[in-house]
């Protein structure tokens, strides 16, 4: 999976010779050079990084930079300025800017920062979960979908297990959030549960920090290093994106979780490790071993257990209750007083196919309310793309609408069987599910 990093910047032939020279380096870099620009991809894509010049046209740099951070607080900003002063670079660590570059820009320091800023990013040892993710009451409270409650029944079977569980989904579901869960709901709860996102390293970075090293080991090892498996002992591992994980390391973590054991990197000694492993993946597994980038060994290993998270548009019945918990988040974050969205807005949302899932929607919300001068959240609130879709823009025609309100009667007078609704419509199964799922009408 490619690293996403935005740059903003007044200077557009800047933005376009930096993003080409990060694209080189295996990054998808997009660019702003204005501050709406950048507030909506900020509010649609899933950064990972972000370069934002101080001083941006009419726009101000830092003004902007504390707008991003009330939208996605954990996104790193690292400031770019051609004035370098001290007194600017305090300021800006102080606003919360992750770091601090001047022009001329040296691309290579550049991207020595970003690194930094990335391995921020993928921190691994996380807090409580109590503290940092959603407990087992807050988890089921955010959904009232079938689907979902079926899946929180099964993370609780699982968590009474060891093991090694498969999570699932598209990008931006919340597979970290059933992590966390499962994880909290476990008898390993009161440890910390490590994190590692296996897209974010290089094979031989990931493979120390996965396995560590010893004193020596290559040049620059001057004290010895516990890898993650040696620090998560006694509690739990979470691997996120493993499809991207070089077929050289699946091996290791094949071997360290048939023997529990690992070996670090130019040791002779195998060292016990009690680990409880989970793993996550937007990718066809299954397609990634016909093609040989996944072992089809470690997948039945990991397949023991798999968990599948619903995009949200096959949940769309959550969105009340996923609304009010953003909207009560970003009043929480930035002491501001709660918002509320308009009926218009909320039709928006009803009929929008949210690509991007829960992270989308939230991303969504949070800058909807920054923007937003009046108590609810209007049209006008919203990205440009989303404030074009309009309620009256995509209305169903009268045959459409007619189909949808027989199906709908058609399922309450038969109990919402389907098989039975199929039939007196007079309709194969398949072609009621994809009525069903067109009309996004959920059982």
């Amino acid at each position: 999976m490619e690293k996403c990093l935005l740059i903003i910047d007044d200077n557009s032939q800047l933005c376009q010779t930096l993003a080409q020279n990060f694209a080189r380096c295996g990054y998808r870099a997009c660019y702003a050079i204005n501050q709406s620009e950048a507030l909506e991809i900020v509010a649609r894509q899933a950064l990972q990084v972000i370069l934002l010049d101080m001083m941006l046209g009419e726009d101000n740099g830092l003004d902007l930079a504390q707008q991003i951070q009330r939208i996605c607080p954990h996104i790193p900003i690292i400031m770019i300025t051609g004035y370098a002063s001290i007194e600017s670079a305090v300021q800006a660590i102080k606003l919360g800017a992750f770091d601090y570059v001047s022009k001329p820009l040296k691309f290579d320091h550049l991207v020595a920062v970003v690194e930094n800023a990335l391995k921020s990013v993928h921190a691994h040892e996380v807090r409580p979960e109590a503290a940092d993710a959603p407990g087992m009451d807050s988890f089921r409270t955010l959904t009232h979908n079938a689907q979902m409650l079926e899946l929180d029944e099964t993370i609780t079977k699982l968590a009474a297990t060891d093991l090694p569980v498969l999570i699932c989904g598209e990008h931006g579901v919340g597979k970290e959030i059933v992590a966390d869960v499962l994880h909290s709901r476990s008898t390993r709860q009161h440890a910390r549960m490590l994190k590692v996102n296996c897209a974010a390293f290089p094979e031989t970075l990931l493979d120390n920090e996965l396995f560590g090293h010893e004193k020596g080991a290559y040049t620059g090892a001057t004290t010895a290093f516990k890898g993650v498996f040696e620090r998560a002992n006694h509690s739990t591992l979470f691997l996120d994106e493993i499809g991207d994980m070089p077929l050289t390391i699946q091996a290791k973590i094949l071997r360290t979780l048939q023997n529990h054991e690992i070996r670090r990197l130019g040791g002779q000694a195998t060292i016990q490790v009690d680990v409880r492993f989970l793993a996550a993946t937007n990718q066809d597994l299954k397609k990634l071993i016909r093609e040989g980038q996944f072992r089809e060994d470690l997948f039945y290993r990991l397949n023991a257990a798999t968990l599948y998270v619903p995009p949200l548009r096959e949940r769309k019945d959550d969105l009340p209750v996923l609304l009010n918990h953003f909207l009560d988040e970003h009043a929480h974050l930035t002491t501001t007083q709660r918002k509320c969205v308009s009926e218009d807005v909320f039709q928006v949302f009803l009929q929008y196919q949210w690509p991007g899932n829960i992270r989308e929607l939230k991303n969504v919300i949070h800058y909807a309310a920054a923007v937003s001068t009046f108590d609810t959240i209007d049209l006008r609130d919203l990205p440009s793309d989303l404030r074009n879709l309009s309620p009256q823009g995509h209305t169903m025609n009268i045959r459409e609408e007619m189909e949808k309100n027989l199906i709908l009667t058609t399922l309450r007078n038969t109990d919402y069987n389907k098989k039975k609704t199929a039939e007196l419509l007079n309709m194969g199964r398949k072609t009621l599910y994809d009525k069903l799922k067109k009309y996004g009408i959920t059982l």
